[in-house]
């Protein structure tokens, strides 16, 4: 079942991540001069790198797979009636969305397993609440990255405010993409009907407007987190934090000097 889409709500999107990355270069030869010392020592374990980097490489396969699925909606003459049933990017629309969907839960086994890991063998559960501490810290990040202050920044630590609110959304967007793609899936059927057949013809403005954009949008919002991820990531300032996650180096903590 095809919807109607508005394309422009991909383009504003990445107008959004677009003029943050913008503004952020901007600044970027002044945070290049400087660089990230954590309060405590910063180190992860073997499984933590593998699980980061394979629901890394997910995201990406989502992404990848997906697109063809959407684009091919807007084909003005598709070879075919069913829109599942003709090549595109090289292979069936159909074959892309059940890859897609493997992939999905593949994730999803990933993402539940990590979050297990982290939370019960080593205990962050705790640490990745946000406290007044987490936005003090990062108000005066933020005075001193748009130059509102001057101030030299103290050590930060593992999980910031910044950190936790991007683990956060990604549980939000996350756990929405999961019941929006189910719901959407033909699979899922009662009485022999696909469910999303159902729910269409209860509530139609629920399905097309807010479930099957709504799954679009937030799949751009996480790979825009992704892509901003990577950004921060890679830059001067935070290069340990990138050794640590792809070679288990760990970074030092701040040795205090009185």
């Amino acid at each position: 079942m095809t919807h109607t889409t508005n394309p422009s709500l991909i383009l504003g999107i990445v107008v959004l991540f677009g003029v943050g990355t913008i503004i952020h270069l901007a600044r970027r030869y002044r945070l290049a001069r400087t660089t990230f010392t954590p309060v405590e020592g910063i180190s992860f374990d073997k499984l933590q790198r593998i699980l980061h980097w394979a629901i890394g490489v997910g995201v990406l396969g989502l992404v990848i797979t997906g697109l063809p699925v959407y684009l091919s909606q807007f084909l003005v003459n598709p070879p075919t009636p069913n829109r599942l049933q003709f090549v595109y990017w090289g292979m069936l629309v159909f074959d892309w969305r059940t890859t897609h969907i493997e992939l999905a839960f593949l994730v999803v086994c990933l993402v539940v397993l990590h979050a297990s890991w982290d939370a019960y063998h080593l205990k962050t559960t705790a640490r990745m609440r946000i406290t007044k501490k987490d936005i003090r810290e990062a108000i005066g990040r933020s005075r001193n990255f748009f130059w509102l202050a001057r101030e030299y920044l103290p050590p930060g630590s593992k999980y910031d405010f910044f950190q936790k609110m991007f683990h956060r959304s990604l549980i939000i967007l996350g756990a929405f993409l999961l019941i929006s793609g189910l719901l959407t899936w033909e699979a899922i059927t009662w009485q022999g009907i696909p469910l999303f057949v159902w729910l269409d013809r209860i509530n139609h403005p629920f399905m097309d407007s807010f479930m099957r954009t709504g799954h679009l949008v937030a799949a751009m919002l996480v790979f825009g987190l992704a892509l901003s991820h990577v950004y921060f990531a890679i830059l001067p300032q935070n290069r340990n934090i990138l050794k640590a996650i792809a070679l288990g180096r760990k970074v030092q903590e701040h040795v205090k000097t009185d």
